[in-house]
């Protein structure tokens, strides 16, 4: 994690919230009840505040070799959870549709012989669903926007791609991004099929075919996602002026940083920590559900050893309710101040009778 924050700050930040945990203890009678619980919900906190400041701080830094922006679309792209498909729907539309319309061919054209088309005729035969996006008031840089695109699509163009088991990017058509594809799926329809049956009771073929599914609709995604960012690329570089719109799940992805930042924040503070819990266990259990630990489906992207049903989310997710079970804002935290001048109640709150 890199923040633009000074280490002598974060180290006083870690040495100030252990101080005030000591001295919350004293002041409740050194209960162990009241030390435990305060720190489950201090290092909760610290743990919220800093990944989402981190998530922040991609955003501002912007893409670059050392940093990658925050995005929640590999994890929803493979989510296969009761949340799964509905966020996936809702935020990532059907990248196979997206794909599927700037990808068609007009008609059957060779590499080679695309090539050797004038560039007005290599424009024509530009998808209608991306010539749509690239059309401009200069009909010369549209042109060769056009005809750029429709050099990937025609296989007369590679661009730089990720394959699944193969490390850095590699050049390739869209044609050999779409057969890598269908290669995917027809053997993960080989194995449902087989397991449909009965005769893909083999343990290994049953995590095969989990696996796949994963990697499939990375696939799907990572491509509508690339043909995005080209069409995107030849915009900037030609000069034709379209506005971008704001993609659903660029909005969540904003949204989720501020989210855990403002939940982190407030559980460190003690400022409506009831709230705050409430709001982070609302939105670790929403995690949960779109991508669940279970046994049948694929574990999700970027997983730390094997957890079966209970993750580490959901671990979080308890622990967050044992602080909204606690007044642990009046034992430590602003609250206390809030409730003594909101209320006049200049007594604090005892665990014993909490």
């Amino acid at each position: 994690m890199t923040l633009p924050i000074p280490p002598a700050v974060l180290y006083a930040g870690l040495a100030g919230v252990l101080l005030s945990l000591i001295v919350a203890t004293a002041m409740n009678g050194w209960q162990c009840r009241v030390f435990v619980i305060l720190a489950l919900r201090l290092a909760i906190g610290w743990l919220f505040l800093f990944e989402g400041l981190n998530k922040l701080n991609s955003f501002a830094v912007g893409p670059t070799d050392s940093n990658k922006v925050f995005t929640s679309a590999p994890y929803f792209a493979a989510a296969e959870g009761p949340l799964g498909d509905y966020m996936r729907k809702k935020y990532l539309g059907d990248p196979e549709k997206t794909y599927t319309e700037r990808l068609a061919k007009k008609k059957p054209v060779t590499p080679a012989a695309f090539e050797k088309l004038p560039l007005t005729e290599q424009a024509a035969l530009c998808p209608d669903a991306a010539a749509e996006l690239l059309s401009g008031d200069d009909a010369e840089k549209s042109n060769r926007a056009k005809a750029a695109f429709a050099a990937w699509v025609y296989g007369a163009d590679t661009r730089e791609a990720k394959v699944d088991l193969v490390s850095g990017d590699i050049p390739l058509t869209a044609d050999e991004r779409l057969a890598g594809i269908a290669l995917l799926q027809k053997e993960y329809d080989a194995l449902t099929a087989r397991e449909k049956e009965g005769l893909g009771g083999v343990y290994y073929e049953k995590e095969r075919r989990k696996k796949l599914k994963t990697v499939l609709l990375k696939a799907k995604t990572d491509l509508a996602a690339d043909t995005d960012k080209f069409l995107a690329d030849s915009l900037a570089t030609l000069g034709v002026t379209v506005p971008p719109a704001e993609k659903p799940i660029e909005q969540l992805d904003y949204l989720t940083a501020w989210t855990i930042t403002l939940v982190g924040a407030g559980l460190l503070a003690g400022l409506f920590t009831k709230l705050w819990a409430l709001v982070g266990f609302g939105f670790l259990v929403m995690t949960y559900l779109a991508h669940p630990t279970v046994p049948w489906l694929p574990l999700p992207p970027g997983t730390e050893g094997s957890p079966l049903f209970i993750n580490k989310n959901l671990v979080m997710a308890f622990g967050l309710l044992v602080v909204l079970a606690h007044p642990t804002g009046r034992w430590l935290g602003l609250d206390a101040l809030l409730d003594r001048i909101v209320f006049g109640n200049g007594v604090k709150a005892s665990p014993a009778t909490a």
